[in-house]
């Protein structure tokens, strides 16, 4: 199985239930079965395992093809997109939309792959024909493997291979591509679990889940507009500014602010995932990271988004009051709100610096007539 890891996009990191991907888990335990076979338990020499084989011999090099061959000159056509494909996605650890494409353009190759001249149970081999004096008397061509009985003649400790092998029935390799004998295809072959990638994965990816989102690095103006429209956050705000421990005479405590939002986890709703993805750096277009946001947080955020979230809350609200009884307001040089009333409004227009802010009353003193 594959080690389990977070992955990150722009540092943003999350969990893409990816080991849980069935295709994932699939192919993990094919690749695994054919790396157990020994080249020896597959009638070959000099090749370590039946993986081996289908990287070498199958799929891409087409050195390793013979030049007698009528395979020869038809380049690596056959199950090397898979396999590339998939090994790609798992080394990367990011399953996104293009890789879905290409998953399922693969499987295509494969699926075409099947009884043609590269199908590897069809592959041609020629052997000479030999009366019992040893003379040649002519040739017949051979499908699948080169070691028959007819080969082996003479040769100590080289055993030939089950006929069915070299007459176009099949071998370990398209076994282990197409299916048929277990042995060779565990879970299955490698075309089924491809083709099985459509009810794993959905339309676009979605049936892949992102979890555990950390939304980091919310920083500078405009984060409102950015945040706009995903209700768990506006919920958040809209309770956070009744409640008096968030503020001081009416002073906005920012960095109180800033802890507790950082520690709350919110639910992406169908109409939110493009809010949260373009906010999370995750994509919309064809690169986008596939998947179905389910939850997330916002992790690090500076005091102006903070301050400008407050202020959008306020504003939905309809007032100008902090949850301590008095006016709303915070001493930010960056911008902001401040709903104190100046010295003048307060005090007449007779006071020193009548444009100056005065902390506000308490909700007691507004309720004897402010």
């Amino acid at each position: 199985m594959v080690k389990k890891k977070k992955q990150s996009v722009e540092g943003n990191t999350f969990d893409q239930d990816f080991d849980n991907l069935k295709f994932v888990q699939d192919y993990s335990k094919w690749k695994e079965n054919c790396l157990s076979i020994s080249g020896t338990d597959i009638g070959v020499v000099n090749i370590p395992t039946l993986w081996d084989f289908l990287i070498t011999h199958i799929l891409e090099d087409e050195s390793n093809v013979r030049d007698a061959s009528v395979n020869k000159g038809k380049g690596g056509q056959g199950a090397i997109a898979a396999l590339e494909a998939i090994e790609d996605i798992i080394e990367e650890r990011v399953l996104t939309q293009v890789d879905i494409a290409v998953i399922r353009s693969a499987a295509g190759v494969l699926k075409n792959l099947k009884e043609s001249t590269l199908d590897p149970k069809l592959i041609v081999f020629t052997e000479k024909i030999k009366d019992k004096s040893g003379k040649v008397t002519g040739k017949r061509a051979l499908q699948g493997h080169y070691r028959t009985p007819e080969y082996v003649k003479g040769k100590k400790g080289l055993p030939a291979v089950p006929s069915d092998w070299y007459t176009g029935t099949g071998n370990p390799p398209h076994w282990a591509i197409f299916g048929g004998k277990s042995q060779f295809a565990k879970p299955a072959g490698l075309l089924e679990i491809m083709e099985g990638i459509s009810d794993a994965l959905g339309k676009k990816g979605a049936g892949v889940s992102i979890r555990d989102l950390q939304i980091e690095n919310i920083r500078g103006a405009n984060q409102v507009d950015n945040m706009s429209g995903i209700r768990g956050i506006e919920k958040y705000f809209d309770s956070m500014i009744k409640k008096p421990e968030f503020w001081k005479g009416g002073r906005l405590l920012v960095d109180k602010v800033q802890k507790d939002f950082s520690a709350q986890e919110f639910k992406a709703t169908p109409r939110e995932q493009s809010k949260v993805r373009t906010l999370a750096g995750l994509g919309t277009g064809k690169n986008a990271v596939a998947g179905t946001v389910r939850n997330f947080k916002v992790t690090d955020t500076t005091a102006l988004p903070i301050i400008d979230l407050v202020n959008a809350a306020l504003v939905r609200a309809g007032t100008n009051k902090a949850g301590d009884g008095f006016r709303a307001w915070q001493n930010s040089r960056r911008g902001g709100f401040d709903y104190r009333k100046t010295r003048k409004e307060v005090f007449g227009e007779d006071t020193k610096s009548p444009n100056a802010k005065v902390i506000a009353k308490s909700w007691r003193a507004i309720l004897q007539g402010d």
